[in-house]
């Protein structure tokens, strides 16, 4: 199995074609267990944030992380760039390897019920000083995703603008300069302000989806509707590795459900059965979504066309079986996909620095509510100022947007992958130091978060050797952006090391816990 892909498919800096180009041009368990006498009493549940979210509000939530219509206009050309038509199976394993995630951090969620997610869950296993390295990742991370999104709306609103509706051709970042204001003020609000347009936005776009489904299924596409692309043989067939490791970044974002927790209504029930669902459905949606795509094109040729034509290949195949209508819908409604994906990262990056704020480790002021809106309006003002000055430089000195994105993205992605994994070995930890209160399975407690820490490793090692095909950066720029990132987390190691020499106190709330 190859974990290096063909150069003939990527742009001269080394980013692949998707990264830049697709989607701008186109358009449970049950009730949780009563906490432990020790763990009861250690657990800090300050008044502040406060909501009412239930199951499909918080779904509708995190799933605008997933992006579900820039993940098919877009994404899945890539995998099946690198995967071949065996990109269904390969959606399929992703899914099972998140949903072993998923198993043990549900868990997670249900025994030790503090906010902070993997903050809070990192530091419960592995202590609190990987525990605040972790949570500068996180931050970082985030930032950097949505940094790029922004980036990723301005390049796909200005082609929208300027392309499908015929209008004045406008630079991009103001485009950015606009969605960036919207985005901070709901960021101000109460999250259920922002969890009700999110559940609009996924209806819409999963029904436009759903269409373009359907009406390949019912065509037969050139060749007919084969099972071929769930084979063994088909998963393997192409580069899977690459092809793996692209499938597994479409479900980032569905940790959400544990960082909304203080602002969800029964979340020892809400929070397992969220998640849960929300990585069923993006995994068999996409899966789903890329049989079709296969299909519209038939076996023999769908590889062939990814290869020649990734920017293309859905829109193209939408216009063929939906009509043009459906392409510049199509268009329209990934702009407002990815308005909705930065409405998720803002209300996650907010709520990281609440939390942090909480404890101590940054600034209080970080852990300011709004009286009225019951939001971490502080923390989402300095999660929007980040954001700005992340992207402001760039902005003055000309930087081609798609690269930027490119870069920008890659970061992220690669501090995602990293989250995914240590939590995964924290989770294992934490279980064997705290045996479950009431009987769980071993499987969920244990088996699940090793097993996924073994895949994850090998996803994150693929990670690795392709950085530069990540961040679309070559040599030792590549290698010095790379120790940037690790930078981030070292410093909250050191800042954890301070606190517990200078500020015992704040040092024992760190991960949302006071032991």
């Amino acid at each position: 199995m190859s974990t290096t892909n063909d150069l003939s498919n990527l742009h001269p800096d080394g980013v692949p074609r998707m990264a830049t180009e697709n989607i701008s041009q186109v358009f449970s368990p049950g009730a949780g267990a009563p906490l432990d006498a020790h763990r009861a009493a250690a657990l800090v549940n300050p008044a502040g944030l406060e909501g009412n979210m239930g199951l499909f509000r918080l779904m509708g939530a995190v799933l605008a992380f997933a992006a579900p219509l820039v993940t098919v206009a877009g994404y899945i050309s890539i995998i099946i760039l690198f995967g071949g038509i065996g990109a269904p199976a390969i959606y399929l394993a992703a899914l099972v390897l998140v949903s072993i995630f998923a198993a043990g951090f549900t868990a997670m969620s249900r025994f030790l019920p503090n906010p902070g997610a993997y903050y809070s869950y990192i530091t419960a296993g592995l202590g609190r000083v990987v525990g605040l390295g972790s949570a500068f990742l996180a931050v970082l991370t985030y930032l950097m995703m949505s940094a790029c999104t922004y980036t990723f709306f301005g390049i796909s609103a200005a082609t929208l603008v300027a392309g499908t509706l015929g209008g004045p051709v406008i630079e991009w970042y103001w485009y950015a300069i606009g969605i960036w204001m919207i985005v901070g003020y709901c960021g101000y609000l109460k999250l259920e302000v922002s969890s009700h347009l999110l559940v609009v936005a996924m209806v819409i776009e999963l029904l436009v989806i759903s269409i373009f489904d359907l009406a390949v299924l019912f065509n037969g596409g050139p060749e007919g509707r084969s099972l071929a692309p769930f084979t063994w043989s088909a998963m393997t067939g192409g580069q899977f590795g690459l092809a793996m490791l692209f499938a597994v970044l479409c479900f980032n974002g569905f940790e959400a459900t544990a960082v909304f927790r203080e602002e969800t209504k029964d979340p020892e029930r809400t929070i397992p059965r969220a998640t849960g669902l929300v990585v069923a459905l993006i995994g068999l949606f996409f899966a789903a979504s890329a049989w079709v795509l296969v299909t519209a094109y038939g076996i023999s040729n769908a590889a062939g066309v990814a290869t020649a034509n990734t920017v293309g290949m859905f829109p193209d195949a939408m216009g063929k079986y939906v009509g043009q209508f459906g392409v510049s819908l199509a268009a329209v409604l990934v702009v407002t996909s990815i308005f909705a994906g930065l409405l998720c990262m803002q209300n996650i990056m907010s709520r990281y620095l609440y939390s942090l704020g909480m404890d101590g480790a940054l600034p209080k002021v970080l852990a300011r509510v709004h009286p009225r809106n019951k939001s971490p309006y502080v923390g989402s003002l300095v999660a929007t100022i980040c954001v700005a000055l992340l992207e402001v430089p760039f902005v003055f000195n000309g930087a081609d947007p798609a690269t930027l994105y490119a870069r920008q993205s890659g970061v992220g992605a690669y501090g995602y992958l990293a989250l995914m994994l240590i939590t995964s070995v924290a989770i294992a930890v934490y279980f064997i130091r705290h045996p479950a209160p009431v009987k769980v399975s071993v499987l969920r407690t244990f088996v699940a978060p090793v097993v996924a820490a073994l895949g994850l490793g090998y996803v994150f090692y693929l990670a690795m050797s392709n950085f530069e095909t990540l961040v679309g950066v070559t040599g030792e720029p590549a290698q010095l952006m790379q120790m940037a990132v690790w930078a981030v987390p070292i410093a909250g190691m050191l800042l954890a090391l301070y606190l517990r020499a200078k500020k015992p106190e704040s040092y024992r709330r760190i991960g949302r816990q006071d032991l």
